[in-house]
């Protein structure tokens, strides 16, 4: 600790160069926090579902085929089974916006049984499940659009040739790496405007009849997470040999899909993490190198007056790694810190319900900045504690 004084001076002896150095460092991790953070934190909220003992329930073609409204009843009478529910994407328009929020038909007496990790009030609960045009929309939804229970939500059909005038009878809460952005209809006020629309004859008959009476996919959950191998297996055993056979996942398999919809986007994210930790090393390793040319007379008479070569080395070292970790600290740690208080999921069009800077994430990216300053420090340092006093003292800078 006695020398700490004298490295922080050398650190402030060219301010432009550190200043640079720190910069450049803090940067390229926080830039590179967002990339890795949103595989890292998908792959975190999926391990942590495991504990709602989920299974989702698709058609076995896939989001291309429905599943009939009737498989929800027979899959909630399974052994194991302890609340079922249709999960049908909507996808209307809310006044001017081009991307809709997230909006699926549910039924209102299980759902908030099925995701039980969200909270209602018992009032508005009650009110969801006793109104035919009620709906129920998360917090940060209701904040960004700035609506109240009992205010009015229009939505305009886009996917589904119907417009639904709903009215907000709830807001639900729940974690904050969970989706706060949904609205949830009740799936039958949705069903019946379909038949409405096939009965009328209009030119969407054929496509409508199609449609009702299906749901996209059925969330289930299972009474412990022993009994959701059998469930799953069971449903699918069901309905094998029915016009609309399914295929079950876990809620974590399931999150995991949506992964492998992007390719092989997480190998690409390593390449470009790669190309950032050797890019920093390179800036780190000249910064250094320069400021070891700089000092090569100071370092001879340091040694000259009875300095080791241990102790210029730890010097050296630390004077790097003390640099690269500041960088590392403003990027990383910084990074996590902004994004506690920014929600940069709100910029996002709906494609991420929530973001945020895993602990994991943030300490690697620390751990990343101080390799670099090791790495960078290392071979002046040692040219450094090897060089001759005299070779030292006669060399012209």
């Amino acid at each position: 600790m006695k020398y700490l004084n004298y490295i922080f001076r050398n650190i402030g002896r060219n301010p432009i160069r550190s200043v640079l150095t720190v910069a450049s460092t803090a940067i390229c991790l926080f830039l590179m926090m967002i990339l890795v953070s949103f595989f890292a934190m998908n792959d975190e909220v999926s391990a942590g579902s495991r504990v709602h003992n989920r299974v989702a329930t698709l058609n076995a073609n896939g989001f291309a085929g429905m599943i009939p409204i009737s498989y929800v009843e027979k899959v909630a009478a399974l052994d194991g089974v302890e609340a079922t529910t249709p999960f049908n994407w909507y996808g209307g328009k809310y006044k001017d916006e081009v991307v809709p929020f997230a909006q699926f038909c549910v039924d209102p007496k299980t759902v908030f049984r099925v995701m039980d990790e969200f909270t209602i009030p018992a009032d508005q609960l009650k009110a969801f499940q006793e109104n035919r045009d009620a709906c129920v929309i998360g917090r940060k939804l209701a904040v960004e659009k700035k609506l109240q229970v009992g205010d009015p939500l229009p939505l305009k059909g886009d996917l589904y040739p119907i417009d639904l005038l709903l009215k907000v009878r709830g807001i639900y809460d729940g974690p904050s790496d969970r989706d706060l952005r949904m609205c949830l209809i009740r799936f039958d006020t949705f069903d019946e405007a379909l038949k409405r629309v096939a009965i009328a004859g209009s030119s969407t008959r054929s496509a409508s009849s199609n449609r009702s009476g299906n749901a996209g996919m059925i969330f289930t959950r299972c009474k412990s997470a022993g009994a959701m191998a059998a469930v799953g297996n069971a449903i699918d055993s069901m309905f094998r040999n029915s016009d609309s056979p399914t295929r079950t996942k876990t809620e974590e398999a399931f999150g995991k899909m949506f992964e492998e919809m992007m390719g092989d986007l997480r190998g690409m994210i390593r390449i470009i993490g790669l190309a950032v930790v050797f890019s920093l090393l390179c800036v780190a390793s000249n910064a250094m190198a320069m400021s070891m040319r700089e000092r090569t007379r100071e370092i001879a008479v340091l040694k000259a007056i009875g300095f080791e070569k241990g102790l210029i080395l730890f010097i050296v070292l630390a004077e790097s790694m003390l640099v690269a970790g500041f960088g590392g600290a403003l990027g990383s740690l910084g990074c996590k810190a902004l994004f506690e208080v920014v929600d940069l999921s709100k910029f996002t069009s709906g494609f991420l319900p929530f973001f945020y800077i895993p602990w994991s994430v943030a300490l690697q990216g620390l751990g990343v900045s101080l390799f670099v300053g090791f790495a960078s420090g290392f071979v002046p340092a040692m040219q450094a504690a090897n060089r001759s006093v005299i070779d030292g003292l006669r060399r012209v800078i």
